[in-house]
């Protein structure tokens, strides 16, 4: 698994609550219930001859108005790089061309390069006149302010401050906090396990702040701390997850985002149907491809009935 596949597993199962965070006027205009991953774009006409594959591309119906399907392209970015806005337009003539549908453009930066919550471009000039101008938005994590994001309402935004700059609390106590967050909140625990990688993994402390927070986690009010790290490392998950990293497997992080499909198939059929026979849920549970799990999404939007889906033949 490559480095960027981890965040594109992410910002997949947090799609809504990543918009919602830093493109909340975006968000506002987009059904959560009817996205779909596009992830087999591969594009292997380019000038150059190189094989090329967005990090992440969501199809979405927007809410108001005449209803659209557009895209959202995400590319994930270590580093800030002067090829990225030829990239990305790039990107965009293809995917438009190919797609047929407008495409909402944006890069994650995963160190400080751009100031935050930005907007880049790129610029072709001829003879002395401007030809072309295309931009993009840009969240670089980093330049965000820490303090400001972690108490948000939003799930993935204490598990995003680790990546950001901290201001007035020190970083034992952000720690401390995201996983607090993490403990409080309602997520299956494939789910949690991904921002607790995160938080693991960009909020480093060092010998004297590991004594320090353990210390802090001593006492009674910790326990809910305790309990979700010990779960996370004593299940593999931490070990896990950076093989999955190193060796491009990690199976159970692949059975977690199956399971999640699973449970959002389901709140959409009972949105869609209402209540399911326990025959249709059974079967629901069986399935273990994420692909059938894709294709039941994306037939659940369009589908009048259970028997047009085909779920309630044996």
């Amino acid at each position: 698994m490559r480095h960027d596949q981890i965040w594109k597993e992410i910002l997949w199962n947090f799609f809504a609550e990543f918009m919602e965070l830093f493109f909340p006027e975006v968000a506002k205009r987009l059904d959560f219930s009817r996205i779909r991953l596009l992830d087999k774009e591969i594009f292997t006409d380019l000038p150059e001859g190189a094989r090329r594959e967005p990090d992440l591309l969501v199809e979405a119906h927007t809410r108001d108005g005449e209803v659209e399907i557009i895209l959202v392209h995400i590319e994930i970015q270590v580093k800030h790089d002067r090829k990225v806005p030829y990239r990305m337009w790039e990107y965009y003539n293809l995917l438009r061309l190919r797609r047929k549908h407008r495409v909402f453009p944006l890069v994650v930066y995963l160190e400080a390069s751009v100031g935050g919550l930005a907007e880049e471009r790129y610029v072709e000039s001829l003879l002395g006149r401007s030809i072309l101008s295309f931009s993009y938005a840009v969240v670089a994590l980093p330049d965000l302010s820490a303090d400001e994001y972690m108490e948000r309402e939003n799930v993935l935004a204490p598990a995003l401050s680790a990546l950001m700059q901290g201001e007035q609390t020190g970083r034992v106590l952000r720690k401390l906090r995201a996983y607090q967050r993490m403990a409080r909140s309602h997520l299956d625990e494939a789910k949690r396990s991904l921002l607790m990688y995160v938080i693991d993994r960009y909020a480093k402390l060092n010998r004297d702040e590991e004594a320090e927070m353990n210390r802090l986690m001593e006492g009674s009010e910790m326990q809910e701390v305790k309990e979700i790290i010990t779960s996370y490392e004593e299940r593999g998950v931490k070990k896990g997850i950076k093989q999955g990293i190193e060796q491009g497997i990690e199976q159970g992080i692949v059975r977690g985002i199956v399971r999640g499909k699973r449970e959002a198939l389901l709140i959409q059929m009972r949105y869609r149907f209402g209540e399911l026979p326990e025959s249709v849920i059974a079967r629901i549970e069986r399935i273990k491809s994420s692909k059938e799990l894709d294709e039941l999404v994306h037939k659940v939007l369009d589908a009048r009935s259970l028997e047009e889906m085909g779920l309630l033949k044996e």
